[in-house]
């Protein structure tokens, strides 16, 4: 397997703003948070009550399906038992009365056993009716129970890519939100989208990030491009003449989803950025 290059990007623009406007957006980040926490804890919370409540409901309504089909298979035995009464008095007459041959007497048994067959039938189908309304009824007051609770979670996450939104960072070609500081990284770490590790290469040193070999090969402060080996799957490729927070990605290990670099800051003799990995990807990829 071999590292599949993407095109190069034009490098986004390094975002300004004030510091105490980053500092209050990362602060209403946390609370959403450490509210989204607090709402997932709840919803596991009420998961086991309803998990509770739902064995009580089973209980009571497999006695309720009992008690239906013993009422329901009363009345239809009775009914039964009234037409077979009525067919074995007809076949009783009818041989007093003119005296029935074995052939019309076969005929008349075979009437009997139709009916009896007839009325195993519907009492099986009269059972299988009422476990299917009272599954139905079971899951109706369970969707009711946590719907409530969704619609909360729900309005959390929400409230979170919002506020995601106006921290002002930049999105590569793929999406991905492009840190330009280590307070950013953080900020990325916590939306928990994907696997973040910073590094600090110095030239002509090989280091190992992610996954990834990384050499800082050259270095021009006052233009603040780099240029940087990669190497992974027994294949070196050299980016060359990159600038401060340009995103490059690649694919390594088969990954359907890419890997990403960012150096945020040059100076003359070494370079500080993150590598970003799909989720899991790397634990994947190390076993």
């Amino acid at each position: 397997m071999a590292i599949d290059e993407v095109p190069r990007q034009d490098p986004h623009p390094q975002g300004s703003g004030h510091t105490g406007k980053f500092v209050a957006i990362f602060v209403v980040l946390a609370a959403l948070a450490v509210g989204l926490f607090l709402t997932i804890s709840h919803v596991s919370t009420v998961r086991g009550s309803l998990e509770a409540q739902q064995a009580a409901m089973q209980k009571n309504l497999s006695a309720q399906i009992d008690q239906q089909f013993s009422t329901r298979m009363a009345a239809l035995e009775s009914s039964n038992a009234q037409q077979l009464e009525a067919v074995r008095k007809e076949i009783d007459n009818a041989s007093k009365r003119s005296g029935s041959t074995g052939r019309e007497l076969k005929k008349a048994r075979a009437m009997v056993e139709k009916l009896q067959v007839d009325q195993q039938q519907q009492a099986d189908q009269l059972k299988q009716e009422l476990a299917r309304k009272a599954d139905q009824q079971q899951v109706g007051a369970l969707s009711q129970d946590v719907s409530a609770t969704r619609s909360d979670l729900d309005s959390t996450k929400k409230a979170l890519e919002s506020t995601r939104a106006d921290l002002g960072m930049a999105r590569s070609e793929f999406g991905t939100l492009i840190a330009r500081n280590h307070d950013e990284i953080e900020t990325l770490r916590k939306l928990g989208e994907r696997d973040y590790f910073e590094f600090t290469l110095i030239r002509n040193t090989p280091a190992r990030v992610a996954g990834v070999g990384l050499t800082l090969k050259k270095t021009n402060l006052k233009r603040h491009r780099f240029n940087v080996v990669l190497e992974a799957d027994d294949m070196q490729i050299e980016k060359k003449d990159r600038t401060v927070n340009e995103p490059m990605f690649f694919y390594i290990g088969g990954s359907k989803r890419p890997y990403e670099m960012v150096v945020n800051k040059v100076e003359s003799k070494q370079v500080t950025g993150y590598v970003s990995a799909p989720k899991g990807a790397v634990q994947v990829a190390s076993r």
